[in-house]
């Protein structure tokens, strides 16, 4: 090479730092000057006349020359190998490891060197890419072109996969995929940018974002003026394994055509209505929608369209959990908690569902080791089906839509209506977005003088029904009605409580009893004694009654609990069971009343 060639480099490699030292290999050298230095301005001319036209002639990066070059660069100037190294990274062709580069120019090899393994070349091929880290959730993510892929998950995978056989030709293993993931989480954690990143929906500021799970990663933003699709937001979403797109909604659609497909009527539209738009609002808390009703009720159908319009997934049904980890396993990768056909819930399983309603984690030890945990923290809205009614609890009754469906009048063949409801969808789903745009603007001039339990929900529905042209105070007045229903239903699970909103039913005084829990126990065993979960102590008494004074409360029956008396004689623990002699929706003439008509209560009759 002579030195007319050396010094004619491109104007992106002389730049800066790089443009100094490579002026100085043009310099006529004086006589006495140091060798190294010498040496060293050679090697930096023949270096980068060499990066200079690598991309023409990628195997000039593998000659002898420029490999002992870039070796007396590294050995003489760590300063000019970075510059070099830099060069050649900006430089080389695409399928030009930099990692082999280095390998055959490092002075402590033989010349031969070796090559990276394969979780190496994917890193340095990743190195480029934005890392994210979201502590609320305490998830990892890539960025790629706007894409986001959680690491670590099955697309995270894919992705990678395809990336590195496109790039080399040749597959890779799982394994190095698996080290690459566990690298970048500690990159992500320790380096990464922190950010929220989420599933389906995202409130920011006065907005609402929808992401639409498609191949173009687009979203909707929704706000009190209208909605359009979004491209200027830095709203990040990620999109699970099973997560499929939703449809691209039209406007003009009428909400009233959404009751073709689903199996409810009368005044339970309006909850389920507003439960499917409480759940494009990730900020609030999420009442639990359970679908209750006997066989012919079209219950998985109604679930399975109903999620289809907010989360469609591969799986829109899931089984019913085995245990509390499937549903916070369920709950990290999906928008929707979905669970079909349950016949019963644990007390622990229920305790799980209320977290998730508002918010909360679960915790367990990590696979495979002693003393380090995994946790997921989520909130989600919650959506089940059943024959019986399977929410007892009374915590998560207060956090229920209990929804009972009637057997159809007629029948209509599947693959006919699931045809015409797959038409439909955009339609349906631009329904929908027409309404929360028309509840977000009505909502700030919506407020509840007594509000109930989840209240965020009771507002947004009222405001919601109002938009609908419905009387003030009308959703309200049919949450709160449902709420005492649940409340009545959960009850009657429990034969302590029922057993005392009998005794007061039958009393004709405000004080129902007052006494020690002993003398309750003993007055009320003769009837209740032969119950299998009848308690069989005094103190497994007071505990029923205990976890069931909230329900009793709300019908009109309060119980207190004070501290050791001696009462007629006998020394204990103190309860007091008083009416609540009042005209509130709980009081328990009404709640009764209730009880007895629930199955009649409907404003107008299924058509489906």
């Amino acid at each position: 090479m002579d030195n007319q060639e050396n010094n004619n480099f491109p104007d992106e490699i002389v730049s800066g730092d790089i443009a100094n030292v490579t002026n100085l290999a043009a310099v006529n050298l004086d006589d006495g000057i140091d060798p190294k230095v010498q040496d060293l301005k050679d090697a930096l001319s023949i270096a980068y006349a060499v990066i200079a036209k690598c991309k023409e002639n990628p195997g000039s990066l593998f000659e002898p020359e420029f490999i002992k070059a870039v070796k007396t660069v590294r050995v003489l100037s760590q300063k000019d190998w970075a510059n070099i190294r830099v060069s050649i990274k900006q430089n080389k062709p695409s399928g030009i490891l930099l990692a082999d580069i280095d390998s055959q120019t490092d002075p402590m090899q033989n010349g031969q060197g070796q090559r990276n393994s394969d979780a190496d070349i994917i890193l340095e091929v990743l190195d480029e890419k934005p890392l994210l880290h979201d502590e609320d959730a305490d998830k990892t993510f890539i960025e790629d072109d706007e894409r986001i892929y959680r690491i670590g998950s099955q697309p995270f995978t894919e992705w990678v996969s395809h990336k590195y056989f496109r790039e080399f030709g040749r597959s890779v293993s799982e394994s190095a995929i698996k080290q690459v993931a566990f690298t970048l989480t500690g990159h992500a954690k320790h380096d990464g940018i922190k950010k929220r990143v989420y599933i389906r929906a995202a409130n920011h500021q006065d907005a609402i974002y929808i992401f639409m799970g498609d191949g173009d990663w687009q979203s909707i933003k929704v706000t009190a003026s209208g909605w359009n699709l979004d491209s200027e937001s830095h709203i990040k979403f990620w999109k699970p394994g099973s997560m499929l797109a939703l449809p691209m909604p039209v406007s003009g659609g009428k909400i009233d055509d959404l009751w073709e497909y689903l199996n409810i009527s009368g005044d339970y539209r309006l909850l389920v209505l507003a439960w499917m738009l409480e759940a494009f609002r990730s900020e609030t808390p999420f009442p639990v929608l359970a679908l209750n009703g006997l066989q012919g009720t079209a219950k998985s159908s109604t679930h399975k369209r109903i999620r289809q319009l907010i989360d469609p997934s591969g799986c829109d049904l899931r089984a019913a959990p085995k245990d509390i980890q499937d549903i916070y396993v369920s709950a990290g990768s999906n928008w929707i908690v979905s669970f079909e056909n349950i016949s019963r819930l644990s007390a622990q399983q229920q305790d799980a569902l209320c977290t998730l309603a508002t918010g909360g984690g679960f915790s367990t030890r990590t696979l495979y080791t002693n003393d380090d945990e995994t946790t997921i923290n989520v909130k989600r809205p919650v959506i089940i089906n059943s024959i019986p009614v399977v929410i007892t609890a009374q915590d998560l009754t207060d956090r229920v839509l209990n929804i009972e469906l009637q057997r159809l009048e007629t029948y209509r063949d599947e693959i006919e209506i699931n045809a015409k409801f797959e038409a439909a969808r955009p339609k349906l789903f631009g329904a929908l977005l027409d309404l929360l745009v028309k509840t977000l603007a009505k909502l700030p001039y919506v407020k509840l003088n007594k509000p109930p339990r989840m209240a965020d929900f009771a507002r947004f529905g009222e405001a919601m029904a109002q938009a609908m042209g419905h009387e003030v105070g009308a959703f309200e007045r049919i949450f709160k009605k449902n709420r005492n229903e649940s409340v009545s239903r959960a009850m009657e699970a429990s034969p302590v409580a029922v057993a005392v909103r009998e005794m007061a039913e039958n009393c004709h005084s405000e004080v129902v009893f007052h006494g020690t829990v002993k003398q309750l126990y003993d007055r009320l065993k003769n009837d209740q004694h032969s119950l299998e979960s009848w308690p069989r102590s005094p103190r497994g008494l007071g505990d029923a009654i205990r976890r069931q004074t909230p329900a009793l409360d709300s019908i009109g029956v309060s119980v207190v609990q004070g501290g050791i008396e001696r009462i007629n004689g006998d020394r204990g623990i103190s309860i007091t069971i008083k009416k609540i002699l009042s005209d509130n929706d709980g009081n328990i003439g009404n709640v009764v009343s209730d009880l007895s008509v629930r199955t009649n209560n409907f404003s107008e009759s299924i058509r489906i």
